[in-house]
């Protein structure tokens, strides 16, 4: 479904401890606000990238390769921009203007970019299309609120850096578009996500609201103010999706849009005054550098698709901003690597990726293992720091989390460079009740198409408490954690744990799920696309020219291969992936236990 209009504004929107921190870090950003409200507003451009920042860019571009390589993207990107179409008032599926709205923040902030850096008027030019285009509509769509703010987002960016060239008329008319599309479609609205912490919604709205309101500062400063004062308490009460260890609750895929615009807000609030971060800062480029497999992807958890790493500028920032060297390291080689694969990086925010690019500095070797608590705890583990390394991710966590699936004990792989046990990743957000009753009525969300345990044929429990585990307990070139499944199997069993034991040398990893009273036949199953071959208790995954074995310790069971596929016609298909499972029977006392071994 497609539907164009184009609609014209005449005038031309965790403990005690932890929480006292948050608290105080609370009402210390609260009585900050109070202060810089009352400060006269920065001229323009103020928002990241002031006049004084170009000419120690333009140096560092001589003497840092990899902000070279940056800035060549960013240009050549920009150039594509000048013969590409400016945004639309399109609703493609029905839903959201979304598309669109990040089409514009590309398209503004990489001409934006380019004009300042070369002062080639043609990007100045562009740049102007895009924001007479996105100002001419008569709304940004406020009833899927994320569009309003990722277009007030890329106007508020675009006034801003163009601000000193603009005309009088130009200027006006973009701020009666900030204000009558952006934030006087906020004010009032008593959306969870705009009132209080809800998910990855809370950080977007309140970061596009607030670049607008301090773009605005002079043209409507009771409004402003309001604004401010309200985004930066919603900012700050964010920070708790991050506690107490560092994770994400929506995921890897997700950490990159929630946290870059909450890094887009800190920045502002740091511009006026110095922010004390929490730990939880350093903690989280941890938890993604972790949560990264040898094989360059991600565990995709929740609503995230598998594929390679991406950057934002939430890791460079971060990575500066800490000045944590296994972070500024972990940014860069992400980059790097980029680069050197033929990937160069296409975010929509590029130009800020790089204005927060940390200079490389020497790093030590990360910790092989990791855990994190929190509503989606997860551990990963890995034999070494090589691209060919054994590498397992796992998680207890509850499908009630946003963006949550019934993955409760569901793990991903991967060995000499390759995934070999997959999260097939989300489904079509259009599907009847997806974000609603039905969502669990999906393949992809079910425990049925995750790399955990089936009992009787049932789904896990879609509103569990998270699932806890173990921290991860290091002896030489072995380590374990486990896994306190019983929440998701509630009225299916009377116990569920699951144990992982870790070897780096020689690489294996042995599996043990422990039941009591399960009530019906145990599947053990994982999704692969690796070659299978089966016999009886053992089956050999091959791949490349390497294998994976796996051993069940009860060798009367065998196991058995079948496609991964929906049932459903409308959902996603999963070509090339089948599902290898192991059934036990029922028992009063269920041990099951699978080797894995790397070969």
């Amino acid at each position: 479904m497609q539907a164009q209009k184009r609609r014209c504004n005449t005038d031309e929107t965790p403990g005690s401890l932890a929480s006292y921190g948050v608290l105080m870090r609370f009402l210390a950003i609260s009585l900050f606000a109070a202060g810089c409200l009352s400060a006269a507003p920065l001229p323009h451009p103020r928002l990241f990238f002031p006049p004084a920042a170009l000419a120690p860019l333009k140096a560092r571009l001589a003497a840092d390769s990899l902000a070279k390589q940056l800035d060549a993207s960013a240009i050549r990107q920009a150039e594509a921009c000048l013969t590409e179409r400016a945004v639309r008032y399109e609703i493609a599926d029905g839903k959201r203007l979304l598309p669109e709205s990040r089409r514009a923040i590309r398209a503004v902030l990489l001409t934006a970019y380019a004009w300042r850096m070369t002062g080639d008027a043609r990007f100045f030019e562009r740049c102007v299309g895009e924001l007479d285009a996105a100002c001419a509509f008569e709304d940004w769509h406020p009833s899927h609120f994320l569009d309003v703010a990722e277009m007030t987002t890329a106007v508020a960016i675009g006034y801003d850096w163009l601000y000193p060239q603009l005309s009088p008329a130009q200027r006006q008319r973009y701020e009666n578009a900030l204000i009558g599309n952006g934030l006087a479609a906020v004010a009032g609205r008593k959306d969870a996500w705009w009132q209080g912490p809800t998910n990855n919604w809370s950080q977007v709205c309140s970061g596009g609201m607030m670049l607008a309101a301090d773009a605005l500062s002079e043209v409507a400063p009771a409004l402003a103010k309001e604004t401010l004062a309200h985004t930066r308490r919603l900012t700050s009460s964010c920070e708790r999706f991050y506690q107490p260890e560092g994770s994400f609750p929506e995921g890897p895929g997700y950490w990159h849009y929630g946290t870059t615009y909450h890094v887009l807000a800190m920045a502002l609030m740091e511009r006026d005054a110095a922010l004390t971060l929490d730990p939880v800062w350093k903690m989280t480029g941890n938890f993604l550098l972790q949560a990264t497999g040898p094989s360059g992807m991600p565990f995709n958890f929740a609503d995230a698709n598998p594929g390679q790493a991406e950057s934002s500028p939430a890791l460079t920032w971060l990575a500066s901003r800490t000045r944590d060297p296994l972070a500024i390291s972990a940014a860069r080689d992400l980059l790097t690597r980029r680069y050197a694969e033929k990937r160069p990086p296409n975010d929509r925010f590029l130009p800020l990726t790089l204005l927060w690019l940390p200079a490389a500095v020497p790093a030590p070797v990360a910790a092989l293992h990791a855990s994190f608590q929190g509503e989606q705890a997860l551990a990963c583990f890995r034999s070494d720091w090589s691209a060919n390394a054994l590498w397992l991710g796992i998680k207890g966590g509850t499908p009630a989390a946003s963006h949550g699936h019934m993955d409760c004990g569901s793990f991903v792989l991967d060995w000499a460079g390759s995934r070999w046990f997959h999260d097939l990743g989300s489904d079509d957000y259009n599907l009847p009740g997806y974000f609603g009753g039905q969502r669990f009525a999906y393949f992809r969300l079910q425990n049925l198409s995750h790399n955990t345990l089936v009992i009787d044929g049932k789904l896990q429990t879609p509103k569990a408490k998270p699932c806890p585990l173990t921290p991860i307990q290091a002896h030489g070139a072995s380590a374990t954690t486990t896994i306190d499944l019983t929440d998701a199997y509630r009225g299916q069993c009377e116990q569920a744990t699951r144990k992982v034991d870790f070897t780096a040398s020689p690489p294996q990893i042995t599996l043990t799920d422990h039941l009591l009273a399960p009530g019906g036949p145990v599947r053990w199953q994982a999704v692969t696309d690796a070659k299978v071959s089966i016999t009886g208790a053992l089956a050999t995954l091959e791949k490349d020219g390497h294998r994976l074995v796996l051993t069940c310790a009860n060798p009367a069971l065998v196991w058995q291969i079948a496609d991964a596929t929906a049932p459903g016609s409308a959902e996603k298909a999963n070509p090339n992936k089948q599902i290898l499972s192991i059934t036990a029977p029922a028992a009063a006392e269920l041990t099951l236990a699978v080797h894995i071994a790397a070969e």
